[in-house]
């Protein structure tokens, strides 16, 4: 995707704003991004169907991207909420638990 000047300055802007909220730096910010959109495309092929429920397609390719995020979280000392609506954000970080019914309230990563 090729993003003008003012958009990348917009992203350059928010992930600082972020980091600086939640005490992180930028890779570890990147590496949440990066992790968020592989779950995206998966959120999105689940719903289009096009894993097979019986064989468990879905969980093997999840279950390692949730591993690595739920870790570097954890290393950070953050909360992590992951939204599986693929028509939304897909990861959000706060240093507070973040509730379920409100979890907007938190840093969106991707």
């Amino acid at each position: 995707m090729v993003y003008s000047k003012k958009e990348r300055e917009q992203y350059n802007n928010y992930r600082i704003a972020v980091c600086e909220r939640l005490g992180i730096r930028e890779l570890d910010y990147n590496a949440f991004r990066r992790v968020g959109q592989s779950l995206h495309y998966y959120y999105e092929a689940n719903c289009n169907g096009d894993f097979n429920e019986e064989e468990g397609q879905y969980e093997v390719f999840v279950k390692p991207l949730y591993a690595k995020a739920d870790s570097l979280a954890k290393r950070l000392n953050l909360y992590i909420y992951y939204q599986t609506d693929p028509r939304g954000g897909t990861i959000y970080l706060d240093k507070k638990p973040i509730p379920e019914n409100n979890y907007t309230i938190a840093n969106l990563v991707y």
